[in-house]
Parts: structure tokens; sequence; C-alpha cells
């Protein structure tokens, strides 16, 4: 994992309100805490919580030590959940349309915990933002922040020291491309800690200008009423190296033996599914043969070819459907 420092920009007034501007949006947190915790009170294996989130909002999710804790209207809540042994309280809070989650983890050192114990990780302001540079494998680019690191006393992305090389206090890390999850997590000085996940996420279909490479997801066959129409279908889905299904990728098709189509078919577009079919016209001595084509398909970055075929019968039969 490769560490590098965001010096500040030299180039006058313009650069110094674009760097000023980074530190507003990585201290979000600092300004706006997400969460605001009351006293906690532990007796008889259990822990009673009470506070609210991030500027009254009801739109986000809580759980304590895994247990779903309802929010009311102005945000605030209050729970008593068994601890079960546990040592720590476990808050874990999800903004509303979001993916990313946030956990705060409190060691219960005694049977009264005061209101502010999130207070020095809320001064922080610990920022991360969603991975970027997802593609077939080559590092991916995790950026974020912290405005004050005074307090903590350790600072980790996928369990790899930040606090050390932190510097300026916003920093830029590569993982590999494997990686599915990035994790953030951040102790105080009073053991508090803070833990912030974003997981990688691939987006389920992309326009084949946006596609990460391209190959071929399924290419089938069908065979159906091929005596009658004399005609066979391809039906050809593509995805990009990611797993995102390519819209608006080109296929054509040709066979690779002369004589065995009328002519070349034509060529198709990949719709929003990731698919398009092709029609192969046959000439008469294809039939009680093998045809077998070259499928090409194509985005404006890349480019990928399969050989394969498909039976075509010599007797009236119900049509049925190969894959290649």
């Amino acid at each position: 994992m490769r560490i590098r420092r965001l010096h500040p920009p030299r180039h006058g007034l313009l650069a110094a309100l674009v760097l000023a501007l980074v530190y507003v949006s990585a201290a979000a947190t600092a300004s706006t805490p997400l969460l605001q915790l009351g006293p906690i009170t532990v007796a008889n294996d259990t822990a009673t919580v009470a506070g609210a989130l991030a500027s009254g909002s009801s739109t986000g999710t809580l759980t304590v030590n895994g247990q779903p804790v309802g929010v009311d209207a102005a945000g605030a809540f209050s729970a008593t959940v068994p601890l079960n042994g546990a040592s720590t309280l476990a808050l874990g809070l999800r903004e509303g349309g979001t993916a990313q989650q946030t956990t705060f983890q409190v060691p219960l050192t005694g049977s009264l915990i005061p209101a502010g114990v999130l207070d020095s990780l809320e001064q922080a302001g610990i920022s991360l933002l969603a991975p970027t540079g997802i593609g077939n494998g080559d590092p991916l680019t995790v950026s974020g922040g912290v405005l004050d690191h005074g307090n903590l006393s350790s600072l980790t992305l996928n369990g790899k020291d930040l606090l050390g090389t932190l510097g300026s206090g916003t920093f830029t890390v590569q993982v590999p491309g494997t990686t599915k999850v990035i994790t953030l997590s951040a102790t105080d000085k009073n053991g508090t800690s803070q833990i912030i996940q974003t997981p990688v996420s691939v987006p389920a279909a992309v326009a084949a200008k946006d596609a990460v490479g391209v190959r071929f997801a399924r290419i089938a066959f069908s065979t159906k009423n091929v005596r009658k129409t004399h005609r066979v279908r391809m039906i050809v889905t593509v995805r990009d190296l990611r797993g995102s299904l390519v819209k608006g990728a080109s296929v054509s098709v040709r066979s690779l033996k002369r004589g065995r189509l009328l002519r070349t078919p034509k060529s198709g577009l990949t719709g929003p599914r990731g698919s398009t079919t092709i029609v192969l016209p046959l000439r008469a001595v294809a039939f009680g043969s093998r045809l077998t084509v070259n499928t090409v398909a194509k985005t404006p970055s890349a480019k990928v070819s399969r050989k394969g075929g498909v039976r075509i019968p010599k007797t009236k039969h119900k049509g049925k459907t190969r894959h290649s």
C-alpha cells in the first residue's frame, strides 16, 4: 500500500481557496457531529444509552450492539440493550441512501460513562471518500482526512498505519484492486474508536464508453423453427472486467466456413441488460452440419472475440438452445 501526502498548492489566492474547500469537505463530521451521546449507565449486564443523530436527522439507521434502535422525528433515541458479557458498546450509524457505515466503540470501564465520551473523535473530523479507479485489478485510490489528530492514538486504513504519515491532515492511499471494503479506523487516547466502512461498489450496468475492458458473459444459439425460417438466432450478453453489464457494445458475427450463410449477419448493439440478438441466415448446405462462427464484441477502448457454434439439424424437430 502506497501513501502519498497532499501538499498545499502554491499558486496564490485561488489555490488557497481550493485547499480550504478540501478541508471544509473533509471536516463535515467535525462541524456537525454524527452522534451526540448522553451518559451511559451499566447495570446487571445491560447498558442504557440515549442521544441524538446529527442535526436532528431521522433519516439514518442506528444499532446498539447489533440491536436496531428507533429514532424519532427529531433524531433522538433512547435504548436499554443486553451486553451478554461484552465490555464494549458499539453504536452503528448509517445515513439514509448511503452504503457507508460509521461505528463508534465505547469501552465500558465502569457503571457510568459520562456524556462527551465521543467528543475527541468528533473533534478529530475524520472523513473517508468513496474509492476511485475501480477497474480490472489495478490499484484503487482512497482519499480522506483528519482535521485534528492530536487526541488520536492510532489511525489505520485496512490495517495499515496512517497516523505516522498523515502530514497535512489529508491522505491519498492506494490499495489492491481486489479490495472489497475500505475500513478507516481511529482510536482516541481513552480507547474509544470510530470505524468508517465503505464497500467498493461496482455498477450493475455501464455505457460502453465507461466500461473497463469487455468480456462475453453468455452466448446462446437457438435453432427453434430453423427448418421453417432458415435462421439461427444468437443471444450475446457482454460484461466488463468488473462484472458490469455493458450497454452500447458493438457485436458482430461471421461464419468460419464460407458458403454456410446467405450473407454477413447484421451487427448489433447491446441494450440496457448487456444483450443483443444476432440473426444468422442459413444456406441449405448448412443443414445437417455444425455451424461455427467467430463473435466479436467492441467498446471504444476494448475488444474481445470468441469462436463457437451449434449443430444445425437436417430433419424437422423442436428447436433447442445450446450455449457456447
